[in-house]
């Protein structure tokens, strides 16, 4: 009988099948401990974090936050990018570059989008400072130097004071601005 399959064809089938499965599963676990270690990052500079949200734009519109944080210094805008490999960019390029190993892609120069959405947050913080940054991970170098309000996340907590939970004069200094933003907000259920 020609069309018979072999025994070993089925254990050999499931032994790929698990191996499929545990690879697949290592990349879902290396993926969610490389996005709590970013976290982990962002989250130690701020007394609190307000993640994925809309805030007004001021002209009837609402503009997406990957992280809005109460800082030391202020508020704080942090727009998250996961862009692996060499990136070029520039503060009068409308394109930014990125060469990896396996491919080369543009995107849209994000400083712009990055003053809109200070400017949102601005219009609700009234006299408290705000400030933004581009935040790229380890996983994107910029060996050319790097932009107005880029850094990298390992990089943060040297640009921006590591916060002291136990000195809660600095957040009550800026509650009253921090519950008026947190009531104009609203969680970015598409995001």
């Amino acid at each position: 009988m020609a069309d018979e399959v072999p025994f070993w064809i089925y254990p050999l089938a499931g032994a790929a099948v698990v191996i499929a499965g545990a690879i697949a599963g290592f990349r879902v676990y290396l993926r969610s401990r490389a996005q709590r270690r970013n976290e982990q990052f962002i989250e130690a500079i701020a007394y609190d974090v307000l993640r994925n949200v809309l805030v007004p734009n001021g002209n009837g519109g609402q503009l997406h936050l990957n992280y809005l944080l109460l800082t030391e210094r202020g508020l704080l805008v942090v727009d998250l990018f996961d862009v692996p490999g060499a990136i070029f960019g520039g503060d009068q390029m409308i394109q930014w570059t990125s060469i990896g190993r396996t491919r080369r892609f543009t995107f849209a120069n994000p400083q712009h989008l990055l003053y809109d959405r200070m400017a949102a947050v601005k219009l609700l913080a009234g006299e408290v400072p705000v400030d933004g940054r581009l935040v790229f991970t380890t996983r994107g170098e910029f060996p050319k130097g790097k932009p107005k309000y880029v850094v990298r996340i390992d990089q943060l907590n040297g640009h921006f004071p590591l916060a002291d939970r136990l000195r809660g004069d600095v957040a009550a200094a800026f509650n009253d601005v921090w519950q008026n933003v947190k009531r104009n907000v609203q969680p970015n259920l598409k995001a």
